[in-house]
């Protein structure tokens, strides 16, 4: 059985990436699991019995803490109360022991709650950039004042560089939603512009899923996030993804821009971004 991992540490903040993964679980049938990475240094005069007396006390007073926070998030969702658990995990590095427990557990997508406070750096932080560049496991990042809607439209920003094999995994998360995909493409003036009608017909026998085209102009006069930002406004997604290369992604190229941090847009759009390592 597939499985969604959100990870919440109980604050107001990190509800939207739950009621998003409650959703998204009960969309694809998927077993929901709720983590919470935490790390209890030893004090140096406690013995081994009586750190793990402790660990064991915290261990259940956050797992009833954490029981009544979905609980009261479930309350206030019409939707049906699915499958999901509880899990807690040691590690030292919140980011890291995110991915681990991902990758140990096989789950399909992590998400994610964001805070948007107008800045790029500021929107995603540390954790939330750190699994965008680190994570093997698919990362959804939601804004946490994002409201809960139908996820029926996802909006796909390529480079053109392997776009039949990134097609593959977007169409595998939209078809049991039963969203359109538009696939966009930025180019530059000097790049080749592929004709709309005819590449449709063949991603469409490529992939078995029906993908709209969005031809761009690059501006250069723009940061390339500009251009992005004014293809989110035409085509009004409720999903944006990008995939993240190994040495240099869209995504670095964004967050780093000069230009990045006087834009927001990501903070209303929740964001899929797939890993994309050599040899994948």
């Amino acid at each position: 059985m597939e499985k969604i991992l959100v990870t919440t540490d109980q604050s107001d903040n990190s509800k939207a990436a739950i009621r998003y993964a409650i959703k998204l679980a009960e969309a694809r049938n998927a077993e929901l699991v709720v983590l919470h990475v935490y790390h209890l240094l030893k004090p140096f005069k406690w013995s081994e019995h009586q750190y793990e007396q402790y660990t064991q006390t915290f261990k259940d007073k956050t797992i009833a803490e954490l029981s009544a926070f979905i609980k009261a998030v479930y309350n206030g969702m019409d939707e049906p109360k699915i499958n999901y658990k509880l899990a807690l995990y040691d590690h030292v590095d919140v980011t890291d022991g995110i991915a681990e427990y991902a990758r140990a557990h096989q789950c399909s997508y992590i998400c994610i709650s964001t805070r948007g406070a107008g800045a790029v750096e500021k929107l995603f932080g540390t954790h939330t950039s750190g699994l965008i560049s680190r994570s093997e496991v698919p990362v959804l990042c939601i804004p946490s004042t994002c409201h809960l809607k139908d996820l029926n439209h996802i909006l796909y920003a390529t480079d053109m560089t392997d776009y039949k094999n990134e097609l593959e995994k977007i169409v595998d998360f939209a078809r049991p939603l039963h969203a359109s995909v538009e696939m966009m493409h930025v180019s530059y003036l000097y790049e080749f512009v592929f004709d709309k009608q005819l590449m449709e017909a063949s991603l469409k026998k490529q992939v078995n899923y029906t993908v709209s085209i969005h031809n761009r102009k690059r501006d250069i006069t723009n940061a390339l996030l500009e251009d992005i930002d004014a293809a989110v406004k035409l085509s009004r997604p409720s999903l944006l993804v990008l995939f993240t290369h190994h040495s240099r992604s869209v995504f670095d190229k964004l967050l780093f821009d000069s230009n990045a941090e006087k834009y927001s847009f990501y903070g209303k759009v929740p964001l899929l971004t797939f890993n994309k390592r050599p040899g994948k």
